[in-house]
């Protein structure tokens, strides 16, 4: 099965992988590095301006929907499904709350937690971008 809905999904998939990877290793840890006084307005700005650059997640959640809604419903896409449910599960639960918290001030436990539970979304959009690897060449 090939659609429009699948390469609109792959595209989110590589260009979260790559953005999730600039997250992990660059951004979330120089959190740590803002002086006390600088964080919150930093934090906020951070905030505001990553919108745009995580946006692909809200398009991806509808293309896996929509792959599935067309009865694509293989084990690879199955695990597409299950993977970002569980990456808007651990936004909501774990990155959100740690953003909260870092918007009222610079905070080392939340820094050093919301870098721990984002490796969690780092490897499921890996994990994504190799099955997709997979399957495009793959003969």
């Amino acid at each position: 099965m090939h659609s429009l809905w699948i390469d609109l999904h792959d595209l989110c998939v590589i260009w979260m992988t790559a953005v999730i990877w600039l997250v992990q290793v660059l951004i979330y840890p120089n959190f740590r590095f803002i002086p006390d006084a600088e964080f919150k307005a930093f934090h906020k700005r951070h905030c505001d301006r990553i919108s745009l650059p995580v946006g692909p997640m809200i398009v991806q959640l509808f293309m896996v929907a929509m792959v599935l809604k067309e009865g694509s419903r293989t084990p690879e896409w199955i695990f597409h499904g299950i993977a970002i449910a569980l990456i808007y599960a651990v936004t909501a639960v774990f990155s959100a709350p740690a953003h909260a918290k870092l918007g009222r001030g610079k905070n080392l436990q939340a820094i050093d937690r919301l870098i721990l539970s984002n490796w969690v979304r780092t490897l499921l959009w890996t994990m994504e971008l190799g099955l997709i690897l997979m399957r495009r060449f793959t003969p």
